[in-house]
C-alpha cells in the first residue's frame, strides 16, 4: 500500500476534525499500518454471532409453558412481518382440476392443477391407496430443488411408499422448477437459467425490493395445498402432516411452524443454526435461493430454532445427513435448544432427530425415519402401523407424471407470472409513510472501514472527484483518460472502496462462477448473508462513501466534490449523495435506471449485492431516490433502460470514464 493509500483511521478521523461531524463522531477505522479491519465476511459473521448469542440467551429463559405461548406469539408475530404478510383466501378451497390419473401396484396418481391464487396454477400430484376403508391421513410434501421438482425419483419412492402404507399425499411443484418455470425459452427447450436454484434468484431478488420475499409465495402454495388436501373426500382433517427434504425441508419447517393444521412434520436437510449455515455456503453450496434468505431472520431472534420452537407441542421429526451441507454440528444445536422448550412444554418425546451417515438427500434412512415417524402420530389404530421398511418401487420417467399437455403449466394453461401476482398485491397492501434514503438504510457508520487511495493530488484544487469502485466493473485506478482530464483541469481525484470491493474484497470464489455473479457468486451469498443480520451490502458501503465524503470535507470544506460510481457502485453513488448534501455533484454510469424493471420477465437479473430491501416499497424508484438530491446536479451517463428525471438530472449516451469529455462539459470549469 503506498504512502498516498491509506485505510480511514481514529487518529485520521480526528486529526480531520471529523468528530464534530454530527452522525459520524464515532466511526471506527483502521490504520494503514495496522492490521485493517476484519473483512467484510468476517464482519457480516460476528453481526450474526452476537444476534444469535442474544437469541440463545432469550430461548434459554424460558422456564415455563406460559413463557413458551409468549415466546411462540412473538416469534409467529416477526415471522410474518418479515414475510410481508400472508396473501387472502378468495375461497376455502382453491380451483383444482383433474388432468389424468395413473394406476400403479396398491395406489393411484390423480394429476391436478389448482390455482393458488386466482389464475396462478400449480401443478401437484395427488396420492391415494388403491383400497381405502374410512378416512385417510394426508400429507402434503412440498419438494426441494430440482429441475424434475415433483417428479425427482427420491420423492416417487417416498410418495409411493406413503400412499401404499395408508396416506394420501399430495405434492406439487415449486414456482421456478419443473412445470412452473418463469423464464422458459421455447426457442431453446428450457429456463433461460436454471430450474434447480437459479430461477430462485431471479424471481426473489426484485421481492425484497417491495418488502415481499419468494418464501411467502412458496408458503402460500403449501397453505392452499393443505386447503386442498384437507378437502379430499378420503382425508382425515384433523391427521395433516408435512414432509419436505433440502428446498423441501425449508418450506415444511416454515409452512409447519405458520399453520396448526399440520398436525405432525419432518423436516429433511435443512435444519441447522443459520450463522455456521452462512458461514459454509459460499464454498459449499453458493447457489442463491432467497426464501431461505429472509431479511432479518436472524437479527430478529428467530434462526431455524425458533421455526422449531414454533412447533412445540407438535409432533416434529429432524431428518439430518450427517455429510452435508448444512452444517450437522448446527443442526445438533437447534435440536438441543428445541429439545429443551418440547420438555418444558411437557412433550419432549414429540421431538426425534434421525442422522443419515450420508451426503445431502432423502437417503433411505431419513425416508425410513419418516415412515416409522408418521404411522407413529398420524395413525390412530396400532393394527394399521407397519413396520418402517421401504417397498422398492421402480420410478416412472419425468415425462409420465407432467401434468401439463406441453410440461409448461405458464404456456399451457396462461398462468399468471409469479411478477404479476407480487406486484398486484403489492398495490393492493397500504403503503408505508415514506421515509428518506438514510433512515431507510439505517446506516452504521461506527461500523464504517473505506480504503481510499488519493490518485490525483492538487493542493489547491476546487474539484475533488471521489470515485467509489464496485465490483461489476473495471478498478476507477485503471480509468487513465478519466485521471489525465483531472489532471489537465486541476482536479483532485481519489478512489473509494468500501467494504468487500476493490483491494477489500474477500479472498473467496466460486468455481467456476464470476465473483459477482448474480446467481451462483461470491457476491450475491455475502448479499443474502448480509440480509439475515438485517442489514443490506448497499447500505454498508454507503456507510463507507460517507465516511469517506466526511474526511475530504473535513480537509476542505467548500469546492465542488463530486462523487462518481459505475454498475454496482453507481446505486451505491447514488443513493449517498441522497443521503449527503455536502456531495454537491452526482456523476453515475451504467446505472440501471429502474428498478421496477426488474419485474419484467425479459430484463437480466441483478446481484442482490445492489438489492435494498424496502427501496421500492418505502422510497421509490431510482427516479425517486435522484429527485431526493435536487437541485444538486446529476449526470446519469450509459444508464441501463429508460425513465423520466426531473430537469436536475442529465443523461448523455456514452460511459464518461473512458470518454470524459462529456464529465469535462457538465463540470464546465475548473
Amino acid at each position: 500500500m503506498n504512502a498516498l493509500s491509506q485505510h480511514l483511521t481514529r487518529r485520521n478521523f480526528n486529526a480531520c476534525g471529523l468528530a464534530s461531524l454530527a452522525g459520524v463522531a464515532g466511526a471506527r477505522f483502521s490504520a494503514a499500518m495496522d492490521s485493517g479491519p476484519p473483512g467484510l465476511h468476517e464482519q457480516i459473521l460476528a453481526s450474526a454471532a452476537k444476534q444469535e448469542r442474544a437469541r440463545r440467551e432469550c430461548f434459554a429463559a424460558v422456564k415455563s409453558r406460559s413463557e413458551l405461548q409468549s415466546l411462540q406469539t412473538d416469534l409467529r408475530e416477526r415471522f410474518l412481518q418479515l414475510l410481508g404478510g400472508l396473501p387472502e383466501r378468495d375461497s376455502p378451497v382453491p380451483p383444482a382440476k383433474i388432468a389424468g390419473q395413473i394406476f400403479g401396484e396398491g395406489y393411484t396418481i390423480d394429476k391436478l392443477t389448482f390455482e393458488s391464487l386466482p389464475g396462478y396454477f400449480v401443478t401437484a400430484l395427488l396420492y391415494k391407496p388403491r383400497n381405502i376403508a374410512g378416512k385417510c391421513p394426508g400429507v402434503i410434501s412440498p419438494c426441494g430443488h430440482s429441475t424434475e421438482g415433483k417428479a425427482a425419483a427420491s420423492y416417487q419412492m417416498l410418495h409411493i411408499n406413503l400412499a401404499r402404507r395408508g396416506y394420501v399425499v399430495l405434492t406439487y411443484d415449486p414456482v421456478g422448477q419443473a412445470e412452473r418455470s418463469q423464464f422458459w425459452s421455447d426457442s431453446l427447450g428450457k429456463s433461460r437459467y436454471n430450474l434447480t436454484c437459479g430461477e430462485h434468484a431471479v424471481l426473489g431478488n426484485p421481492l425484497y425490493l417491495i418488502g415481499d420475499n419468494l418464501a411467502t409465495y412458496r408458503i402460500w402454495d403449501g397453505i392452499r395445498a393443505l386447503d386442498l388436501l384437507a378437502a379430499q373426500p378420503e382425508v382425515d382433517a384433523e391427521r395433516l402432516g408435512c414432509v419436505g427434504n433440502s428446498g423441501g425441508g425449508t418450506l415444511t419447517a416454515y409452512i409447519a411452524a405458520l399453520d396448526p393444521r399440520v398436525a405432525c412434520a419432518a423436516i429433511c436437510c435443512y435444519l441447522t443454526t443459520l450463522p455456521r449455515r452462512m458461514a459454509n455456503r459460499i464454498e459449499a453450496d453458493p447457489d442463491a435461493d432467497p426464501e431461505q434468505d429472509i431479511f432479518g431472520f436472524v437479527s430478529e431472534g428467530i434462526d431455524h430454532a425458533g421455526l422449531v420452537a414454533l412447533r412445540v407441542p407438535k409432533p416434529t421429526l429432524i431428518g439430518a445427513a450427517r455429510h452435508d451441507f448444512f452444517p450437522i454440528e448446527g443442526t445438533r444445536e437447534s435440536y438441543a435448544e428445541a429439545r429443551r422448550l418440547y420438555e418444558v412444554a411437557g412433550a419432549g418425546e414429540r421431538l426425534e432427530m434421525v442422522e443419515a451417515p450420508e451426503k445431502h438427500g432423502l437417503s433411505l434412512p431419513l425416508r425410513t425415519g419418516i415412515y416409522g415417524w408418521f404411522d407413529r402420530w398420524l395413525k390412530s389404530d396400532d393394527s394399521a402401523k407397519m413396520p418402517p421398511d421401504e417397498i422398492k418401487v421402480l420410478p416412472r420417467p419425468a415425462r409420465q407424471l407432467l401434468v401439463s399437455a406441453n410440461g409448461q403449466v405458464n404456456g399451457d394453461l396462461n398462468s399468471r407470472h409469479l411478477f404479476e401476482v407480487a406486484l398486484k398485491r403489492f398495490h393492493r397492501r397500504s403503503k408505508a409513510n415514506p421515509v428518506s434514503v438514510r433512515e431507510l438504510l439505517e446506516l452504521n457508520l461506527r461500523s464504517a472501514a473505506p480504503l481510499v487511495e488519493k490518485l490525483v493530488e492538487i493542493p489547491e484544487a476546487t474539484t475533488t472527484l471521489l470515485l467509489v469502485n464496485g465490483n461489476e466493473a473495471a478498478d476507477w485506478r485503471e480509468a487513465t483518460k478519466l485521471l489525465d482530464l483531472c489532471r489537465e483541469r486541476g482536479w483532485a481525484a481519489a478512489v473509494v472502496d468500501p467494504r468487500g470491493v476493490g483491494r477489500q474484497r474477500p479472498e473467496l470464489a466460486v468455481r467456476g462462477h464470476d465473483y459477482a455473479d448474480p446467481l451462483c457468486g461470491v457476491e450475491e451469498n455475502l448479499a443474502y448473508n448480509a440480509f439475515l443480520t438485517g442489514q443490506s451490502l448497499g447500505s454498508m458501503r454507503v456507510a463507507d462513501v460517507l465516511a469517506a465524503v466526511a474526511m475530504f470535507r473535513a480537509a476542505r470544506p467548500r469546492g465542488r466534490l463530486v462523487l462518481c460510481g459505475r454498475r454496482d457502485s453507481a446505486l451505491v453513488a447514488l443513493l449517498a449523495a441522497a443521503c449527503e448534501p455536502a456531495i454537491t455533484h452526482l456523476a453515475s454510469e451504467q446505472l440501471l435506471v429502474s428498478l421496477r424493471s426488474l419485474f419484467d420477465p425479459a430484463t437480466p437479473p441483478l446481484c442482490a449485492a445492489s438489492i435494498v430491501p424496502g427501496l421500492l416499497s418505502r422510497v421509490g424508484d431510482i427516479a425517486e431516490v435522484a429527485g431526493r438530491i435536487a437541485p444538486r446536479p446529476v449526470l446519469m451517463a450509459a444508464g441501463i433502460g429508460t425513465t423520466k428525471f426531473g430537469e436536475h438530472v442529465r443523461q448523455a449516451a456514452e460511459p464518461f470514464s473512458s470518454q470524459p469529455g462529456e464529465l469535462a462539459k457538465w463540470l464546465g470549469g475548473a
